[in-house]
């Protein structure tokens, strides 16, 4: 995949000539980006180039959702609260670099800015058009998630050095392409790609993954948006809840179901490429060496038996990385069916003698299980895992549904809330909620679901005041007066000014501020330097 990308980039720029300062005359040895596409199979090439460098940006694990891991065990100093940033200086390096996502939207704009009237047949066109919208409503969300305020880019040609804009018209900007790809793009089962194949490919844009990214996009805004009216909350929280129902539970959007079972899930959706119940994920090829190793799923700190050939039960104690089986038995109680769909015999491990020693009492990880596997080994192993062979998810039904219910908790809607709660906790025969604090008990629900999916610091973000409890102490390793660990309080101490000021985001790195004087560091970040 590197390769190709790297292939369309240096074509790109092989053709990056402004005709700014030419005379209207179109030389036949000249090649520019407005001339270049010229036919489907042109613009075709550049909407996969967008799609592949938007799987490059997201696949990789980013350190906010690196600080949303459930874990009861972790490396020393792994939490990138705002004092372990400064101290080991990796806030310049790791994870806060923006550069990838403004190179995906700087493909969708070469679409937008060279090819203004249609090179092939309307529908076709509107695909092209939808892909691009959304790719680029995807690419300002995640900024405005990871970043809050941000910069918007203007065309192609524009090289003016630009401000960041706060996060709200990032989100708007966001809002616009998503809202445009919803009315440009067919449902998923719909799609076919110039050839007249149908398209299996739940990464592209479609009518169902269109809607999703409005309501998140809505969402955030209303929780996280500073400035807006309690009715333009609403209006945005209503919003959400149009657009998620719309995938939910009518077939405007297209096809998508919930698995019967947690298992099935585990089968069917998470471990099988393009499930009923995905809505968007990208795509990785398990055979791109590139990934080998590649960190996109948090599950990859957690995996071992029985998953890795030739590893042994005794080896979980031994992993940085640890959830003990009580915890799990904890999350899923009574005949909550996702205990043994996401984790390998808990009660097994915990209950039995011999089992329980061998494995020190922490849980196997069993939710992602397909590995990519090499027999290249000089250590006696047939196999040796490589990675998951799987693609990463990045929306799927029941989050949308859970999703629902805290929009809907927000609306004042109770019953329609409780009835989205039930209806994920039903497919797994999981405990029914029937009294106590609703929106703990939705935030509770899409931990116990989405674990190792890794939305987890995300939701912490937009349920207000819980990254007091909910985000983990920070682990520093101490050398004296003998090596040991202590943990420290970081996000509890954060005042409601520190996170207005922007403390639950990524400080920007340190490239963005190249050859642009209008940059500024979001204002914590700039405040303890």
């Amino acid at each position: 995949m590197r390769k190709l990308i790297i292939l369309f980039a240096v074509i790109a720029l092989g053709v990056n000539i402004s005709c700014s300062s030419m005379l209207d005359v179109e030389p036949e040895n000249s090649v520019t980006f407005t001339n270049f596409y010229k036919n489907e199979q042109d613009v075709a090439t550049l909407t996969r180039g967008m799609h592949a460098m938007l799987a490059w940006s997201m696949r990789s694990f980013n350190v906010l959702e690196y600080v949303g891991v459930k874990a009861d065990a972790s490396p020393s100093g792994h939490m990138p609260s705002p004092d372990v940033f400064m101290r080991y200086h990796v806030w310049n390096s790791v994870g806060t670099s923006w550069k990838s996502f403004y190179d995906v939207i700087y493909e969708c704009n070469l679409l937008f800015d060279n090819v203004k009237e249609p090179v092939c047949a309307r529908e076709r066109m509107d695909f092209y058009y939808g892909q691009a919208n959304f790719v680029k409503g995807v690419c300002y969300f995640q900024l405005a998630r990871y970043w809050g305020d941000a910069v918007i880019s203007g065309h192609t040609e524009d090289t003016q050095s630009r401000p960041k804009k706060p996060m709200i018209e990032v989100l708007d900007t966001a809002l616009a392409c998503a809202k445009r790809a919803f009315a440009l793009l067919d449902k998923h089962e719909n799609q076919v790609d110039q050839t007249g194949a149908k398209i299996t490919s739940k990464q592209y844009g479609s009518k169902g993954n269109a809607a999703t990214l409005i309501a998140h996009i809505n969402a955030w805004k209303a929780a996280m948006g500073k400035g807006l009216s309690n009715e333009e909350r609403r209006a945005c929280w209503e919003e959400a809840d149009i657009y998620a129902t719309k995938v939910i539970d009518t077939d405007e959007c297209g096809f998508y179901e919930l698995e019967n079972s947690a298992e099935l899930l585990v089968t069917n959706t998470l471990n099988t490429r393009n499930g009923k119940e995905s809505i968007f994920e990208l795509e990785l090829n398990a055979k791109d060496e590139t990934l080998d190793g590649q960190v996109f799923t948090s599950t990859r700190w957690f995996v071992g038996f029985p998953v890795v050939p030739g590893a042994l039960p005794g080896d979980v104690t031994s992993n940085q990385w640890k959830l003990k089986i009580q915890t799990v038995l904890d999350m899923y109680p009574g005949t909550d069916e996702r205990k043994n769909a996401f984790f390998y015999k808990p009660e097994l491990y915990l209950n039995d003698p011999d089992s329980a020693r061998a494995c020190g009492g922490y849980a196997f990880e069993y939710k992602y299980r397909k590995g990519s596997y090499s027999t290249e080994t000089t250590s006696g192993q047939t196999l040796v895992f490589e990675n998951f062979d799987v693609n990463k998810m990045i929306w799927r039904l029941a989050d949308l549904i859970l999703l629902r219910a805290e929009v809907r908790l927000h609306l004042g809607n109770m019953s329609g809330a409780k009835q989205d709660l039930w209806q994920v906790q039903q497919r797994s025969k999981a405990d029914k909620y029937t009294d106590g604090d609703l929106q703990m008990a939705i935030f509770r629900e899409r931990e116990k679901e989405l674990i190792f999916e890794d939305q987890r610091y995300f939701d912490v973000m937009r349920n207000e005041g819980y990254y007091k409890t909910e985000l983990p102490k920070n682990k520093v390793f101490v050398p004296f007066p003998f090596p040991h660990e202590e943990e420290e309080e970081v996000y509890s101490l954060l005042t409601e000014q520190e996170i207005a000021d922007g403390a639950l985001f990524l400080p920007i790195g340190s490239g963005a501020f190249y050859l642009n004087p209008m940059m500024i560091q979001n204002a914590y970040w700039f405040n303890i330097k």
